[in-house]
């Protein structure tokens, strides 16, 4: 029969089963010594008659069967009354007769061979009741509570007893879980969530030993991965409960749940456990109501040989060690908390220490070698002065003893924030001086600062539900530039990288008309996935940013704190952040309804643009209007009920007016009609109008062209009396214009010619940026080398007044000037990329000298530059001495850009090669396999390859990545992002219509993205070259 028929009733728990139990654990049969003897022993001769002997004897012999009998029933009985159900597993194959995973322990239950038999005939009788049950539920025109996409409400757990042993021999895992339940509404369900585990005893009790309940059966229902126990009897309310479920499952060889990752140490291979549970598994490592909103308090204990260590959210309290070489350790009791940021670890990793003013003991564990060569260091040092940054900023102190940060070779993300163990993938933490460059630095930098923040945003207040999961994400993504801003000043990471890294980039993809809201509905598990994008974290922040500065930098942290001090330990959701914003607000003496103006924000998808007209006719007069900015007027809306035309936005528009040698102070406009009229004053016939100063906004900012011309003259005489956000902000706005069609497309390539007397970075990057896509719908066409000398010509002035850096392999990353050397390598990317041939030969040059010497004198802050023109200009001797350096180096900021360097190649068949290694795990982290294909499609001479590669392996790449938040949206987006011909479109359309597997939205927003490039083509591109032509012959 199988598993999932085997379901059986059981007479309820007394008082007396502890006893009970622990006799039949030991393996009695609940008599008293002796008593078997008693009834079943010789009894001594006698004189008597033989007949009378015969008669005692045959008597003697019926008392001892009648014994037997009795003894055989009683312990039938006592065994029966115990709530051991062998539910049906979901998920790891049964390696044995009696159920347990390999190597698993697993209590004896001590039931006889006759109850074994029973419990599978009586199988089929529990599937009939459960269908009959189902039947009833129908008749009651109500769903079973194990169907619906949420768990029932009468039910809310209160604390967790959790505790596993670890086998890291054979990667198994059991565990016995012990939960107190509050019943807010009698049930006789009891609905929780588990997944891709054996349970094998359930049994529920009232608390204090006041009494059993029995319990009918159990079963799973994979389609909402829950476990249902169904009980006798209903709960009643305001009673306490415990339930308990002993299980086992496998230490996965996934990326989520309780799963393994391994390294190498002096030619040995090591594993770890460790966990991943945002946001829905939890319930693949123990049974437990998976939902954010129900917080309870956990104590966990964790069994694993002594050669090992354990990690939990909380320091350890004791540790028993055992004879056998075992040792179990007891954490502290978490406080409140939900189950998706519980966390643990098994490793031999060891660790470095520092301690922050308040107490908090930080560590940082990783590979041995890692350690040593201080790779940690860095992220250590930052993360006990960013625990005071926000200990300071929030007033709300940490909430926890210690926080470690856990390095693994092996994540799906950059990294997760499990209360006070958070974890990160060794790319994204582990930082050597000698060998990074200022780049990888800020990334691993801002990693760190987002984990943290979360520590706070999160961890201590956690969103009611996932539609909310921007609450958390956007604010850690906003303070990621706010915290960095604390570690380095000069950088202006929140008023001038926030735009290129954050708005220009999530402006993108939200200006397709299959974009979301922020807010999002979230029904079932299978929508949890999807509200984890650039949407809830980027735009999340981007609309953070603007609801600071028109609340004011000062009242906004005011209202932040307030905030997390209403809710610390419990739940908020977005109308709990408004009213405290707005009740912040109305204590300075402003009135606004944050909620009115953000709901408009949050809930509707996409972003307006703002156009602003000069009136011809009344002095000092403009017009502004506002509607939603799309790349493709053609693309159907993602809610056909909600055209383009509904949609309206309260907008804090920020205008100031400006002329030839000054501009005047900002005014600000609330912009709430599709149309409107408003008096500007000191508008003259040569003053020109900037809108949306410094950015702060949420949308484009379109004008008549006079006042275009009149901008890019100021730029061209004397560009700094704009500011550097605005130059930035002008260049993304004019390019995505254009792109979309608002404007005519010389208009932003008439922009970049200031360029060569720019000495900011932030307006190179910005143009840097805006030039990609372009550059990608353009570089298989036969004019591109027009468009590529245009570009060129724009660089070639600032890249050689900048030149080169200088090996600076004995200086400090921090000493150098950020601003400058950023800007360096970005001026020495664009003139690489588009094919200066002084760049081009100091490249070769570099590579040839490390070939030659073995010794790699490349300035660290271009290495990705050099590594990546050097595989496309030179050899295949070239892309093998690569691939061999990827291969020997240990130190991860090197692996990375060496496995990246090697997508450059001009050659197909390499490029086919790496393609092919990049699902080999023991060549390429899982992780990292999604960047060598994204990186190969990007390259011209391989996104048709990658394409192909892309396609033919779907079910591979489906199955190693569906579950994990973004990676096969990542995978998708990147892949096909760039495609831009009829047969292209074409191929992907057939493509979807014949795969199997999740993705939907990701392939319906690939669709409208293709579209957009070939409609672009169609339109523009002719346009494009005509305009270059003419203007270089000029």
């Amino acid at each position: 029969m199988d598993l999932e028929e085997k379901r059986e009733k059981r007479p309820p728990v007394t008082p007396m089963m502890i006893e009970e139990e622990a006799a039949l654990r030991n393996g009695s049969r609940g008599l008293p010594p002796g008593s078997w003897a008693e009834a079943a022993g010789p009894r001594p001769r006698t004189t008597e008659r033989h007949i009378a002997v015969h008669k005692r004897l045959v008597l003697g012999f019926a008392v001892s069967i009648l014994a037997l009998l009795a003894v055989t029933m009683i312990a039938v009985l006592l065994s029966v009354r115990f709530e051991e159900c062998s539910a049906a597993a979901a998920g790891p194959p049964r390696a044995s007769g009696n159920g347990s995973l390999p190597g698993a322990a697993r209590q004896p239950s001590g039931r006889p061979e006759q109850e074994e038999e029973k419990e599978v005939r009586g199988g089929e009788v529990a599937e009939k009741e459960e269908e009959e049950e189902e039947e009833e539920w129908q008749r009651r025109r109500e769903l079973p509570p194990w169907t619906r996409p949420r768990l029932p409400r009468h039910l809310r757990p209160l604390h967790y007893n959790l505790m596993l042993s670890a086998f890291m021999e054979n990667f198994t895992f059991s565990g016995e879980v012990n939960v107190q339940l509050e019943v807010l509404n009698a049930s006789r369900y009891i609905v929780l969530h588990a997944h891709r585990m054996h349970i094998e005893a359930v049994r529920v009790a009232e608390d204090k030993l006041a009494g059993g309940v029995r319990v009918d059966r159990s079963f799973f229902y994979p389609q909402t991965q829950v476990f249902v126990v169904v009980l006798n009897r209903s709960l009643e309310v305001q009673k306490s409960y415990n339930l308990k479920i002993i299980y086992n499952a496998l230490i996965e060889n996934e990326l989520l749940g309780f799963f393994r990752s391994s390294y190498v140490l002096h030619g040995e291979r090591r594993f770890l456990g460790v966990t991943q549970f945002s946001p829905t598994h939890a319930r693949k490592a123990f049974p437990c109501f998976d939902e954010p909103i129900y917080k309870a308090t956990f104590k966990i204990s964790i069994r694993h040989q002594a050669t090992y260590l354990s990690l939990s959210n909380m320091p350890v309290e004791t540790s028993v060690f055992e004879e056998d070489g075992w040792v179990t350790d007891h954490f502290s009791q978490t406080p409140l908390m939900s189950t998706y940021y519980l966390a643990w670890a098994v490793c031999n990793f060891t660790y470095r220490e520092t301690v922050t003013k308040s107490g908090v003991v930080v560590r940082l564990y990783a590979r041995p070698d890692a350690i040593r060569r201080g790779s940690g260091d860095y992220a250590l040092n930052i993360t006990r002065r960013l625990i005071e940054f926000y200990e300071d900023y929030f007033k709300v102190p940490y909430s926890l003893p210690k926080l470690d940060l856990l390095a693994v070779p092996k994540h799906p993300y950059a990294a997760m924030e499990n209360w006070g163990l958070s974890v990160f993938v060794e790319q994204r933490i582990l930082l050597d001086p000698s060998i990074s460059s200022i780049s990888y630095l800020l990334d691993v930098t801002m990693v760190i600062v987002h984990e943290l923040c979360h520590q706070w945003f999160g961890d201590l207040v956690t969103p009611v539900w996932w539609e909310d999961v921007w609450l958390k994400e956007g604010f850690a993504h906003y303070f990621e530039f706010v915290g960095t801003d604390y570690l380095y000043p000069g950088w202006n990471m929140e008023k001038q990288r926030f735009l290129t890294d954050v708005l220009h980039e999530v402006m993108l993809l939200d200006g397709l008309a299959s974009s979301h809201p922020v807010s999002q509905e979230v029904q079932q598990a299978t929508d949890i996935d999807r509200v984890f994008d650039w949407i809830a974290y980027k735009k999340g922040a981007a609309l953070i940013r603007m609801l600071a500065n028109f609340m004011g930098h000062s009242v906004f942290q005011m209202g932040l704190q307030d905030y997390l001090t209403i809710h610390k330990y419990g739940n908020a959701a977005r109308n709990d952040l408004w009213n405290t914003l707005s009740k912040a607000l109305k204590r300075v003496g402003k009135s606004v309804n944050i909620q009115q103006v953000m709901d408009q924000w949050t809930l509707q998808m996409g972003y307006p643009v703002i156009t602003i007209l000069g009136n011809e006719t009344t002095d000092n007069v403009i017009v502004i209007s506002q509607e939603r900015f799309v790349y493709d007027i053609d693309a159907k809306p993602k809610d056909s009920a909600l055209g383009d035309n509904s949609y309206l936005w309260q907008i804090p528009l920020t205008i100031a007016v400006g002329n030839t040698s000054h501009i005047s102070s900002e005014a600000i406009i609330w912009v709430s009609n599709k149309s409107e009229h408003h008096r500007i004053p000191a508008l003259e016939e040569a003053s020109w109008l900037l809108g949306n100063i410094n950015q702060s906004g949420y949308f484009r900012v379109n004008y008549d062209i006079r006042n275009w011309r009149l901008l890019i003259n100021q730029l061209t005489r004397n560009h700094e009396v704009i500011s550097v956000s605005n130059r930035a902000g002008l260049i993304d706005d004019a390019f995505n214009l254009a792109r979309a069609g608002y404007l005519p497309q010389n208009i932003p390539l008439e922009i970049i010619r200031y360029l060569s007397e720019e000495k900011d970075f932030l307006p190179w990057h910005a143009a840097s940026r805006a030039l990609y896509p372009l550059d990608k719908l353009l570089d298989r066409a036969e004019n591109y080398n027009i468009f590529n000398e245009y570009i060129l010509r724009q660089v070639a002035s600032m890249y050689l007044k900048l030149g080169w850096p200088m090996n600076n392999l004995n200086k400090s990353l921090v000493q150098a000037s950020y601003q400058h050397e950023e800007l360096r390598r970005e001026v020495i990317m664009l003139a690489c990329s588009f094919g200066n041939k002084h760049c081009h030969q100091q490249a070769a040059t570099l590579i040839s000298d490390w070939i030659s010497s073995n010794r790699n004198r490349i300035p660290l802050n271009v290495r990705d530059i050099v590594y990546c023109t050097g595989v496309s200009l030179m050899d295949e001797d070239v892309w093998e001495f690569i691939w061999m350096k990827f291969h020997s180096t240990t130190a991860v900021s090197e692996k990375k850009i060496l496995l990246e360097a090697l997508t450059c190649s001009d050659d197909r068949n390499l490029l086919n090669r790496l393609l092919n290694l990049s699902l080999n795990s023991e060549v390429v982290l899982d992780q990292d396999a999604i960047d060598v294909i994204i990186h190969i499609a990007r390259n011209p001479h391989g996104r048709d390859l990658a394409w192909k590669f892309f396609r033919e392996k779907w079910k591979i790449l489906n199955a190693r990545y569906g579950e994990a938040l973004f990676m096969n949206s990542k995978l998708i987006s990147g892949v096909t992002e760039f495609l831009n011909t009829e047969e292209e479109l074409r191929e992907l359309k057939n493509f979807i219509k014949s795969y199997e597997g999740g993705a939907a939205v990701s392939f319906s927003r690939a669709v409208e993205t293709v579209e957009a490039n070939v409609r672009w083509k169609k339109l523009y591109k002719e346009e494009l070259f005509q305009w270059l032509r003419k203007s270089l012959t000029h």
